[in-house]
């Protein structure tokens, strides 16, 4: 996945340049590092079935105007610096502030949930084998020390090493996975597919609702994909290359995915996967299959892990776009410190907060300023429309579904309302802050 623009950025040391083979490892990592995968266990026990696929088909769709907003976002935007740069354009630098240093803190409380989860995976690792690392080790004290070191490592590496560190810890995920689909497409039974939308039955959810509230789940970690925008400014045509590669992440990571719901759902009945790891139910099943077990979480610990480091990476650089816009040798020097710094701030949530109080999941903060950047494309396109008097629908549409989308799922998230107290505190600092610069 690495390799089409690498002799370009071993000779741009300045800029540190990423390349389409860059976003794509990053996009990889947002849609499978663990949010998608542990979304498409939970609902296909609780709310679609067997019909998880056809909610993974519908998010698939649903990212589409997204897409489309950031892409023709980027297009007016002379010199793309990422996403405050998308969001000064748009609305201005005060909005811009608030907006993404909500969202960098967001990322670093999301980086801490992911620590601990991916804690709890080595955990159950270990205990597949009969090992109970616990007992001599605390999970917030092992979650803590493993950030640092995740962090240190994706400070002290350029961002496209970090980015090739990120890419094998997500290939030891995808070639566990394959492995597991080789094995076990023999032992599939195809009855349990059907019916595709099984009647609803407490304390499920089937049916076509069930499918559709599953497939917005989804969506909201689908549109965290839009973080990649937070990269396209060191990209030398970002335009162009963005769109494909996060086109063809989407498309790899959404077959992948359909492919293991299927497989999932063909080894037991859907019934029977009524927990929280339900592919491990699955495989408990089919004895032939035991012994792969503890390569499930081995799995999934190494797709945190590599998430962990990409929000580092997209928290640093939102960073320095607010706070240090000076490139060169002092951004190098500045993008070490903030990662460091970010790292010792999420190693201290996940250290003294409980397992289960941080999220682990993209959040409002995401989807609303992804809201933004779709409404400043609306209000862009509205107006150039109004200029010209040439209206098309479909182009005229596109941005205004993708805005309500991610308001709709900002809204319903659980974190919406103390995402609405952090705003008030950041545009309160904000403010302040430009009033203390004014000349008296």
């Amino acid at each position: 996945m690495i390799g089409d623009n690498g002799g370009a950025l071993q000779g741009s040391a300045k800029t540190a340049g990423l390349g389409t083979d860059h976003l794509l490892v990053v996009a990889l990592t947002l849609l499978m590092g663990g949010s998608v995968v542990a979304l498409v266990g939970q609902h296909t026990a609780a709310q679609a079935g067997p019909a998880i696929v056809l909610s993974l088909l519908l998010a698939a769709l649903g990212t589409l105007p997204m897409l489309y907003c950031l892409r023709m976002a980027m297009r007016h935007v002379p010199n793309p610096s990422g996403l405050h740069g998308l969001l000064r354009a748009a609305w201005g630098k005060p909005l811009a502030d608030v907006l993404v240093i909500a969202l960098l803190l967001e990322l670093t409380a999301t980086t801490a949930g992911l620590a601990q989860s991916m804690t709890n995976h080595l955990y159950a690792a270990a205990g597949a084998v009969d090992v109970a690392p616990a007992q001599w080790m605390p999970l917030p004290l092992a979650a803590s020390i493993l950030l640092l070191l995740l962090g240190a490592a994706t400070a002290a590496l350029r961002t496209p090493c970090a980015l090739l560190l990120a890419s094998a810890l997500l290939t030891v995920k995808l070639g566990v996975g394959l492995l597991l689909l080789l094995l076990a497409a023999r032992h599939v039974h195809y009855a349990y597919w059907i019916p595709w939308l099984p009647t609803a039955t407490a304390p499920y959810r089937f049916g076509l609702g069930g499918v559709l509230a599953a497939g917005a789940a989804l969506l909201g970690v689908l549109l965290g994909a839009g973080l990649l925008a937070g990269f396209a400014g060191s990209l030398p045509r970002p335009r162009s290359q963005f769109s494909k590669a996060a086109g063809a992440a989407v498309l790899m990571a959404m077959l992948w995915l359909m492919v293991m719901a299927a497989l999932q759902s063909g080894l037991v009945e859907f019934a029977a996967l009524a927990s929280t790891r339900p592919l491990s139910v699955a495989l408990q099943g089919v004895p032939q299959l035991q012994w792969f077990l503890p390569l499930l979480p081995l799995a999934g610990s190494a797709g945190l892990a590599a998430l962990q480091m990409v929000l580092l990476l997209l928290a640093a650089r939102l960073g320095l776009e607010v706070w240090v816009p000076a490139s060169g040798d002092a951004g190098t020097h500045a993008r070490l410190l903030l990662t460091l710094a970010l790292t010792v701030l999420a190693a201290a949530l996940a250290l003294l907060l409980p397992d289960g109080w941080l999220p682990q999941l993209p959040g409002p903060a995401g989807l609303l300023v992804l809201a933004a950047v779709c409404l400043g494309v609306a209000r862009r396109q509205w107006q150039a429309r109004a200029a010209a008097n040439e209206w098309r629908l479909i182009p005229m549409l596109l941005a205004p579904v993708a805005t309500a989308l991610c308001l709709l799922l900002a809204v319903t998230s659980q974190l919406f309302l103390p995402l609405l107290v952090v705003l008030a505190v950041v545009s309160a600092g904000v403010l302040v802050r430009r009033h203390a610069g004014r000349p008296r």
